[in-house]
């Protein structure tokens, strides 16, 4: 069949349809509009089957509108008045609760946190962690749960737990720096939501969180910490959601509150924005400003445990090893073991005391303090090595004067200097003669021994005469300053004598200095 004979069917069956609607038309003036009842269309009449009766229904129709009333709402049931208000042609729990502003736009929700603090422990130095339990509050206004309009004559709010929260729209904070958290309870979890008939939702959950802490152990055990607790926005950024401090008590502790290495001396507490991006993603898939809330305590350790147990025991086996001092020299084994024992029982009790710390990178107080009292114990065993290799020796020291500048320099210079200044002074003694006097002038040295001071020391002198034939004529041409200079006079010292003389010196040389590096070491820890 070809397309036009279709068109001519279809042509002539449209005009024999609207011949058959022009017989049977309608009389639309008989009608009767009833607008009594129940929705159905009756015959007005029975002879006339044109005209027809319709009813309509303007009452509210349950298929047409679901949505529970709200009217007498003071009769109704705490979950009653829930349920209603909570209903999804009411409420939607996925939207959050923005207002409309002067401007058109929608307002950020203003959530506002309290936190009170029950328990603070387990400052951790080793893992940097510590322990907080507390009561954490959030308070916001949820305009769409408000039933102080419904209900007037209800003055109590509304409380409810896990299952009231399932049914409600609340804001996800989460704590930034968190190793581990969990919502205390025995029977059911410790969270409790109020509404108030003004639309006031408070959140009140008791949790105990396990919290990171960036220590700074440079003053260590005379620290001050301050450890931070980080609340921040998970879903929401600073356009939807924005978190604040309450503005009375925001951060409160218990008055029963105790701790055991360290003392709360006070709490900062501020309000910042997070910004989340590609370089740090901390907030999931989620990239924008993040409103963050943010909490410090500041701790500073008790010093009295580290005082008893580790400063005044180090003080008192440092000054154990200056009783080698007393020792003579050559009692090797007394002194040998009064060292070594000290310089291990330090040890023994610097490391007890270390093992508590952190492997830090920098220098901490307690290990300045390590280090000068090891060098002070090892410094006195090296004090016994060089006395008692003095006192070994088998010669006696030459000294000009008995002075500890003479004492110390003939110590340590080799005894070839002295022989070659008494070969140089007797050489030009020499020549000075044989030109004052001639070739015929015979020279005659005599060594007479005196015995000065206590008996420790004697005076060599050299008195140099010359006899000649002329013997009246040289001692004329002798000068007058010539005649009254003395003679050239030094001091002996036995190897014994220098080591006891040493070992008087340092029992006074090592206690100041010890108590000048005191003086010095306790004014850093408390003034700086």
């Amino acid at each position: 069949m070809t397309k036009g004979k279709v068109d001519i069917l279809v042509s002539l069956t449209l005009i024999c349809w609207l011949s058959l609607a022009t017989a049977h038309t309608m009389d639309l003036s008989h009608l009767q509009m009833n607008l009594a009842g129940n929705g159905s269309i009756t015959p007005a009449s029975s002879t006339n089957t044109n005209n027809y009766n319709v009813t309509l229904n303007l009452t509210e129709s349950p298929l047409l509108n679901t949505c529970p009333s709200l009217t007498n709402a003071d009769s109704l049931t705490q979950t009653e008045l829930i349920a209603r208000l909570t209903d999804s042609c009411r409420y939607d729990r996925l939207e959050p609760p923005t207002t409309l502003s002067d401007i058109g736009n929608d307002d950020p929700v203003d959530v506002y946190a309290r936190f009170y603090i029950y328990v603070l422990k387990n400052l951790d130095s080793s893992d940097l962690q510590f322990m907080v339990q507390g009561l954490l509050q959030f308070r916001y206004v949820d305009a769409r749960l408000a039933f102080a309009t419904y209900a007037p004559n209800r003055k109590q709010p509304v409380m409810g737990q896990a299952i009231l929260r399932q049914s409600l729209w609340v804001p996800h904070i989460f704590l930034a720096n968190e190793q581990s958290s969990t919502v205390l309870g025995t029977n059911e979890k410790d969270m409790l939501t109020t509404i108030y008939p003004d639309g006031t939702v408070l959140i009140s959950t008791r949790i105990q969180a396990t919290l990171y802490c960036w220590m700074n152990f440079q003053k260590f055990p005379f620290d001050e910490q301050k450890c931070t607790t980080i609340l921040e926005s998970w879903m929401y950024n600073t356009s939807v959601l924005q978190l604040h401090w309450e503005t009375t008590n925001p951060v409160s502790f218990d008055s029963q509150l105790q701790l055991t290495e360290y003392n709360l001396i006070g709490s900062l507490y501020n309000e910042s924005i997070e910004v989340s991006d590609e370089s740090s993603m901390s907030h999931g898939a989620l990239q924008g400003n993040y409103s963050t809330l943010s909490f410090t305590v500041m701790l500073t350790r008790e010093v009295g445990y580290y005082v008893i147990d580790y400063f005044l025991p180090s003080i008192m086996i440092v000054t154990i090893s200056w009783v080698t001092f007393w020792l003579q020299a050559d009692q090797t084994p007394a002194r040998t073991t009064l060292g070594c024992t000290t310089l291990l029982s330090f040890i023994t009790l610097s490391l007890s005391q270390e093992n508590n710390l952190s492997k830090v990178s920098y220098v901490t107080m307690s290990e300045v303090w390590f280090l000068v009292c090891t060098i002070f114990i090892f410094g006195s065993l090296v004090e016994f090595a060089f006395v008692n290799t003095i006192w070994r020796r088998n010669n006696n020291l030459e000294l000009k004067k008995r002075t500890t500048k003479y004492i110390v320099k003939s110590t340590f210079v080799p005894k070839r200097s002295r022989r070659g200044y008494n070969r140089s002074q007797s050489s030009m003694s020499t020549t000075s003669m044989d030109k004052g006097c001639g070739a015929n002038n015979t020279v005659i040295t005599i060594e007479t021994p005196i015995i000065i001071g206590n008996g420790l020391s004697r005076e060599n002198s050299s008195v140099s005469l010359a006899e000649s034939e002329m013997g009246s004529a040289s001692t004329a041409n002798l000068t007058d300053s010539e005649k009254e200079k003395p003679a050239q006079t030094f001091a002996t010292m036995t190897p014994k004598e220098v080591s006891l003389w040493i070992d008087r010196k340092m029992r006074f040389v090592f206690p100041l200095a010890f108590i000048l590096f005191n003086a010095l070491f306790w004014t850093l820890v408390y003034c700086l």
